[in-house]
């Protein structure tokens, strides 16, 4: 009896040891559906006041994934579809929480690779272009109304990559972004512990031995392949596991754009830190994505000199849940046929 353990014990051991090749294995016609809700808290405080303001907004949708035909080497046309997404805004001091559904009509017709890669890409329904001019807060006028010019201007620059990294936080903006299509894969077998990377933004950060240059520098995601295990359901599922981490200040960068110097500001740093984690279970049988769960944080601060407090504070974190809820071979004439709405799957098993 006990070699008989033993023996099981050691066949469990070498298959997990066993290298796995992560790849998706579309078939025409397969429509997955998809849930997606992301919950974000910022806290921001700015010139003397003492205490941290938080808001809290949500983000839901729905959307839909239908292989319309295979192509060369495994890559699949396919339908993506999100009709809609709802905007929850929390309680502020100006006013009480709201909702609103913003219809969106994203449909696009992607080549997708086996390593989950977008390959090509065409929007069957491209936004109406939106008319000149822009949204600029408050706060933001009021620290852009101070300093010289080049001051100005540096701002400017900052907060573009401030809301860059609130953008990745969320995870729910563009595909690029977004974790619809995710993760992306090596090309190479992997074994528990295996790593890979994937660049999803940039940032500037500090050169090394370069005089306190800066340089923009890529955000990526640091993958890595947890194993072959059970999920809360019981079920088995390939777990990969990506994070990401950035402490950078971006004021020395701002100023090599714009030509100031440091003598002639009244900034003295600005310092701009992101983290996050994000847990991907997938189906074993053909490394389509069951589930994603995501967290974020961050901080913003714009220091002056002299000063007692950053003229600017900000916090935030996130978290973003997807989860299949959806799956079902179309006959081939609705497959290969783009329809003019989405809707969710019928009939499908819910993982």
């Amino acid at each position: 009896m006990t070699s008989i353990l033993a023996l099981a014990l050691l066949t469990q051991g070498a298959a997990q040891a066993k290298p796995v090749t992560l790849a998706r294995k579309f078939k025409q016609g397969e429509k997955m559906s998809y849930s997606c809700r992301a919950d974000f808290v910022e806290e921001q405080r700015s010139g003397s006041l003492q205490v941290l303001i938080p808001q809290d907004e949500s983000v839901g949708y729905h959307y839909t994934m239908t292989v319309q035909k295979m192509k060369a080497d495994d890559v699949a046309e396919i339908l993506y579809q999100r009709p809609s997404m709802e905007i929850t805004m929390g309680d502020s001091a100006e006013e009480a929480a709201k909702t609103m559904t913003e219809k969106v009509d994203f449909k696009l017709l992607l080549d997708v690779s086996p390593v989950n890669d977008i390959v090509a890409e065409k929007d069957l329904n491209p936004p109406k272009k939106a008319k000149d001019g822009f949204y600029r807060n408050p706060v933001i006028e009021k620290i852009m109304r101070q300093g010289n010019a080049s001051d100005r201007v540096a701002l400017g620059l900052l907060f573009s990559y401030k809301d860059e990294i609130q953008r990745l936080a969320f995870f729910v903006g563009p595909l690029d972004s977004g974790l619809d299509i995710s993760p992306k894969f090596p090309f190479d077998e992997v074994n528990v512990g295996t790593t890979w990377k994937s660049t999803v933004g940039y940032t500037p950060q500090k050169l090394k031995d370069s005089g306190g240059k800066s340089a923009v520098q890529r955000i990526d995601y640091t993958y890595t392949y947890m194993g072959l295990m059970k999920d809360k359901t019981g079920k088995d599922v390939h777990r990969i596991q990506a994070k990401t981490k950035v402490e950078t200040d971006l004021i020395e960068y701002a100023r090599q754009l714009v030509g100031g110097s440091a003598s002639s500001s009244f900034l003295k740093s600005v310092p701009l830190g992101y983290e996050a984690t994000i847990d991907f279970d997938l189906d074993p049988a053909n490394c389509h994505l069951l589930r994603v769960a995501a967290t974020s944080s961050g901080h913003f601060e714009i220091e002056p000199k002299g000063g007692e407090q950053a003229l600017l504070e900000n916090k935030f974190k996130g978290k973003t849940k997807i989860v299949r809820d959806g799956y079902a071979i179309l006959p081939a004439t609705s497959a290969t046929t783009p329809p003019k709405g989405g809707s969710k799957v019928k009939g499908g098993g819910k993982n």
